[in-house]
């Protein structure tokens, strides 16, 4: 800068000074300003002209040398600090730049960014020193790194999905939705929308991430890739084949887009992963439907009986009544309702109990059995019986009557116990137990004292049975005796 200054202001006085010497100048200059003799006026012009002379060679040799500085200006290019080469211009690198991305975006169908570095630094250099444009293009396509720029799909924030074009992010998207629009055409819905927040953006991405669209569409839908089917079989329903693969009927209709299969035939193919997807559809419905309305229980005491049992006086029956509602539905999975109106179609019926009022007795062996089911009568006796040994007394009854315990004590069996079905076993003490068996129902467990008199289980037919009764065993030490022999005696 200091130099060109001093240029500049030495050519503004050689001009001024030209200007002076000629055509007679320099005389009419002095005699206007200064009264001089004619023989200074001449040694002063001779001295001007003399100085002139100088620096128009002072300029000349700046200039030359300016000139010079200006013909070798370049600069070192540097690509991810490798040194590619020197250009006078950095626009030549620009160039470069510009074709090699247009080529590799027209070779991925897609738009990128070039991610290395690029410096420049200030030099000068001949021009046979020079890089030329294919050599400099050559050595920067050897190490050029790009990334694409993808449309991303965002869930909540979180990026699980990358496409080339904003078209296939944006029919992503409505395939996710396709089997819920005919829903909205047709009224079944009011609304139709995702459940979470789902955005496309634009980011710079490893063109190894980007996402085959059938693959991601499958992803966001289930959760995964995987694939696993079921070819239907003659006879086999949604139950028999959810049961197969340990899943519920509601999650195999899950894994075949929520329908109901009511209809399957031979030879269709199920879908048997259960969907977890990245984007769920939320819907909206106006929906009208039954519902029940719970029937209340009243309990009734009652001096005959102890103040742990109970009995039913009047069977409770559950009302109906219509709702009209707000239904919302993940993935057609109902998650909340607000009801607008209800109507009763019918009212329940109360359920009306007896409850003892007694307490019961010790819950400890008395000596003395009674009929575990005093209303029934006896079907098979102690003894032998079709070419064997009948262990028991067999006393029918009506499904569901209760059967009582012989006597106080405590319980050492209450399950499944192979032939006998449901079983219940009560140890009451001096060597003496006693079975019941083929129950449907048991009310004790192992471990509880039950007194004399207590339900204990309920008559039915489970494990090896001909028909509904209770199977009644007394075992002292062990080893089978005549129940005839000992209920009502003292045993002990």
């Amino acid at each position: 800068m200091d130099k060109a200054r001093l240029m500049i202001d030495g050519i503004k006085k050689n001009q001024l000074i030209q200007k002076i010497v000629s055509k007679g100048n320099v005389k009419k200059f002095l005699s206007s300003h200064y009264s001089v003799s004619l023989s200074v006026l001449l040694v002063l012009t001779l001295t001007i002209l003399t100085f002139s002379h100088v620096l128009n060679f002072i300029n000349v040799q700046a200039l030359l040398i300016e000139e010079q500085e200006l013909a070798t200006r370049s600069f070192e290019v540097y690509f991810d600090g490798i040194h590619v080469g020197d250009v006078r211009d950095k626009q030549a690198i620009e160039d470069i730049l510009t074709e090699l991305k247009t080529s590799i975006q027209r070779s991925n169908n897609s738009e990128i960014a070039i991610s290395n570095t690029i410096e420049y630094v200030a030099s000068h250099t001949e021009d046979i020193n020079i890089d030329s444009h294919n050599e400099i293009l050559t050595r920067i396509r050897s190490q050029i790194e790009y990334n694409i720029l993808a449309y991303c799909i965002k869930v909540d924030g979180e990026i699980v999905g990358r496409l080339l074009t904003l078209e296939e992010a944006e029919k992503i998207l409505e395939d996710i939705k396709a089997p819920y629009v005919q829903l909205l055409e047709d009224g079944s819905i009011m609304d139709l929308s995702f459940a979470e927040e789902v955005e496309i953006v634009r980011e710079e991405v490893s063109k190894f991430q980007i996402d085959e669209y059938d693959q991601l569409l499958m992803y966001l839908q289930k959760g995964t890739t995987e694939e696993k089917t079921h070819i239907v079989e003659s006879g086999e329903n949604v139950w028999v084949i959810a049961n197969k693969y340990g899943i519920t009927v509601e999650e195999l209709r899950a894994a075949n887009n929520g329908s109901n299969l009511s209809l399957i035939y031979p030879g269709d193919e199920l879908s048997l992963i259960v969907p977890k997807p990245f984007i769920a559809i939320q819907t909206i419905e106006v929906a009208v439907f039954e519902e029940k309305i719970p029937f209340e229980t009243e309990y009734e005491l009652v001096s005959w009986m102890y103040n742990d049992e109970y009995s039913t006086k009047n069977s409770g029956e559950n009302g109906l009544k219509q709702v009209e509602a707000y239904v919302i539905r993940k993935n057609g999975i109902e998650v909340s309702r607000e009801v607008l109106t209800e109507t009763v179609l019918q009212e329940p019926v109360t359920k009306v109990m007896y409850n003892g009022t007694q307490d019961p007795p010790p819950k400890k062996g008395t000596g003395y059995f009674i009929n575990p089911l005093p209303s029934g009568s006896v079907t098979s006796r102690y003894g032998p019986r079709w070419g064997g040994f009948h262990q028991g007394l067999d006393i029918g009854g009506r499904t569901g009557t209760s059967i009582k315990a012989a006597d106080g004590g405590t319980v050492i069996y209450s399950g499944w116990f192979g032939d006998y079905g449901y079983m219940v076993e009560i140890d009451h003490g001096g060597g003496f137990t006693t079975r019941y068996g083929h129950c449907s129902q048991l009310y004790v467990s192992v471990g509880e004292k039950v007194y004399q008199g207590k339900t204990i289980a309920t008559v039915g037919n489970t494990g090896w049975s001909t028909g509904p009764h209770v199977h009644f065993e007394i075992r002292k030490y062990g080893s089978t005796v005549n129940p005839q022999s000992y209920i009502g005696t003292q045993y002990r």
